[in-house]
Order: structure tokens, then sequence, then C-alpha cells
């Protein structure tokens, strides 16, 4: 039946609480490559966060399109096709990986890329995805003419991991070090802070007749005068100290030659110093 796709999608975006839009201009341009190289602008499109990862299930000229952003931006190309890409001009072919045919715009990276994550992502993916590529800091995954709802949820896992072994591919000459806090998955939320309550305060410094305060801070009130600080340039007496004669406490004396009497109870090491010492003789030897 006509639309019962987009049905289809707008009722499994309303059941994992994703939002729905019949377009979005900020997806226009956004990929060049699979089902968007036709230029057909996005439509029918839920958005929600899977694993981490903004993700993305829309129509691009009647394929269904799933897409999931990385969080790093890279030059690198890598596709993934059940069926042969056949010639291009800018992908060299790779390796088969669990019946894709690899095909990637550097080879060397290509072969890099291809991890136990890059492989068991596409192990996961369901029969009915027939390409998957990776396009600036998103990778995306396309389906046949007919798709559903149970297919979707199959290809969330897949395509998060792929998500994530893309973040490994050499960054864009454009990216920078710049930290985009705005791609970040959001966390809880923050209450607003509290607004403390108004008060009148009088000359004296105190809260007028009828008001209170539930602030727990008190109010701080500066001294009219400055606080005079102790200084070094200027010889002061502060406090009485009684005299005391050096050594008249009860502490015994240590090593004055005298011998110490001790308890049997108490713990004691016994020392052989019938040797002499060697503390010397190491240059002897």
């Amino acid at each position: 039946m006509p639309g019962s796709t987009r049905r289809e999608r707008k009722s499994w975006a309303e059941a994992r609480g994703y939002d729905f839009a019949r377009t979005d201009d900020y997806l226009i341009d956004e990929w060049t490559r699979g089902a968007a190289s036709t230029g057909a602008p996005a439509r029918d499109i839920a958005s929600g966060f899977e694993y981490g990862h903004e993700m993305l299930l829309m129509d691009l000229g009647g394929t269904n399109v799933m897409a999931m952003r990385t969080g790093a931006s890279s030059d690198i190309v890598v596709d993934f096709r059940r069926t042969d890409l056949g010639s291009s001009e800018d992908l060299v072919p790779g390796d088969e990986v669990a019946g894709f045919q690899s095909y990637g715009s550097d080879a060397s990276v290509l072969q890099r890329l291809l991890d136990v994550r890059v492989t068991t992502a596409l192990e996961l993916m369901p029969d009915v995805v027939t390409a998957v590529w990776t396009e600036s800091d998103w990778v995306l995954a396309q389906t046949a003419e007919r798709s559903h709802a149970a297919d979707w949820e199959a290809m969330l896992a897949p395509l998060a991991l792929l998500a994530d072994a893309a973040r490994t591919l050499p960054p864009s000459s454009e990216a920078g070090l710049a930290l985009h806090i705005g791609d970040f998955v959001p966390s809880r939320q923050m209450p607003p802070r509290p607004v403390a309550p108004t008060r009148t305060v009088g000359e004296s410094g105190r809260v007028l007749a009828g008001e209170e305060s539930s602030e727990t801070t008190p109010l701080v009130k500066r001294p009219e005068e400055p606080l005079e600080l102790p200084t070094r340039a200027q010889a002061q007496a502060r406090g009485v100290v009684q005299p005391r004669s050096i050594g008249g406490d009860e502490i015994d004396a240590i090593a004055d030659g005298s011998p110490r009497h001790q308890a049997p109870e108490e713990a004691r090491v016994w020392r052989d110093l019938s040797s002499g010492s060697t503390l010397f003789d190491d240059e002897q030897r």
C-alpha cells in the first residue's frame, strides 16, 4: 500500500521515543554516495540516539537508509557491497568480508580497517542490507526495496559497531582538533539553579523585620576599618611566654652514655656488634 513504509517508520520511531519529521533541510547534500548519489532529499526521517551515536532512518529516493554519526570526520571512503560495484573512479577493490565485497579510496587504509569489529558487524547485518559505506563523519547502510521494523532493529547494533570502527580512519584535513560538544550524547538533565530569595537589608546590615531568608549562607559585612596584620618591620609582643630552662622537661636525654633499663616484656632487637663496623671497608675489598 502507498505510504505503508512511512507509517511503519513513524510508528517505529514513536515506539522507541525517536523524533519524526517529513523533511530536514540540514540533510540536503549531506551525502553523495550510495542511495544519496541521485541527489534525492531525505524524507520521513526518524532520528534518535543508539549506542552512543546519533541515528537517522530515512527514505532517500525510495531506498530505506540508516545512518549513524561516527563523531570523527574522514576523507577516506570505505564501501561494502553485496554485489560487484564494478569499475569506480575513486575506489579500489579489497577483500571479501562476510559476504560483502569491500572497496576503499585507499587500499592500505581499507586493509587496516578490516578488524574483528568490522567482520563481526558485517556478519550480523540482516540479509536485507545491500550496501554499507562510510562518508565524512557518517556510516550508512541501505536496504532492499522492502524492509520492516524487525530489520531496522537488527541493523542498529552492527551499524553502531561500524561507527566505532570508523573512528580509526585518518581524520579529515579540515577536521582540526576542535571538540564538538553538540555531537555528544546528551547526559542527565541538569536542574536549574535555585534563585536566591530577595531580601531587604538595612543600614545596620540586618534583615528588616517581616522579611525571612531561606539561605544557609550568613550575611557577611565588611568591617569599616581594615584589619591590621602582623609585620616583621615593627617589633611587637603578642602574648606572654613563661620562662623555662632548657632541657627541663620530662623527656630523657638521648645517647648521654648512661645505660638504659629495658623491661623484659618490651620488644627488643638484638644486634651483634662484636665484629665492629665494616662501613669503610668496601674500598679494600
